[in-house]
């Protein structure tokens, strides 16, 4: 049996990082989360991880955790994704000269990633072939539309048949008034 493939993530949002971990363990990766890029910079002095993916929004802790990381011994030819809501050029050009391997923009899939990174990686790499299959917001969906209902079918859904939202009633054309006296 061989060990799995680690994989270090500073994500500062908790639901993020948990939606990411619980994907790289699907992928039987060994996942180390991290708050921020010092967290990250210590998992990366006890083990040589086989990738790491850094949040931008950690601002400067993720570019200069980046270029101490690279530094490090082992982790010339690793992979060090740094993530970004908005990339831009300029973002581009600090990922470049603190020496990671990609800026990649979210929201992205396990397959954008490793798409992002195949092209870095050595030939005999063990990330080679970890292609996950289309998931996330660019899978393809796993069901068709709705047939489309006829005009003013009087609220006959597939929600309303299966109990999952009130049937929609159209009234007579009677106002309401705003105010009652009583």
């Amino acid at each position: 049996m061989s060990t799995p493939p680690v994989v270090i993530i500073a994500e500062p949002d908790p639901i993020i990082s948990s939606v990411l971990r619980v994907e790289f363990s699907r992928w039987d990766f060994a996942v180390l989360l991290a708050t921020s890029g010092e967290e990250a910079e210590e998992y990366a002095t006890h083990t040589v991880a086989h990738l790491i993916v850094l949040d931008a929004k950690l601002h400067l802790a993720a570019y200069d955790a980046c270029a101490r990381i690279r530094r490090r011994q082992g982790y010339a030819a690793r992979p060090i994704v740094l993530t970004a809501t908005h990339p831009s050029p300029k973002m581009t050009a600090a990922a470049e000269k603190a020496g990671a391997t990609v800026l990649l923009g979210k929201p992205y899939s396990l397959d954008d990633l490793f798409v992002a990174i195949e092209p870095h990686l050595p030939p005999g790499d063990m990330l080679r072939g970890r292609r996950t299959g289309a998931s996330g917001l660019h899978a393809p969906r796993q069901w068709g539309p709705a047939p489309p209902q006829p005009w003013r079918s009087g609220g006959n859904s597939a929600l309303t048949r299966n109990g999952q939202l009130l049937p929609i009633v159209r009234g007579k054309g009677e106002r309401i008034p705003l105010f009652r006296t009583y």
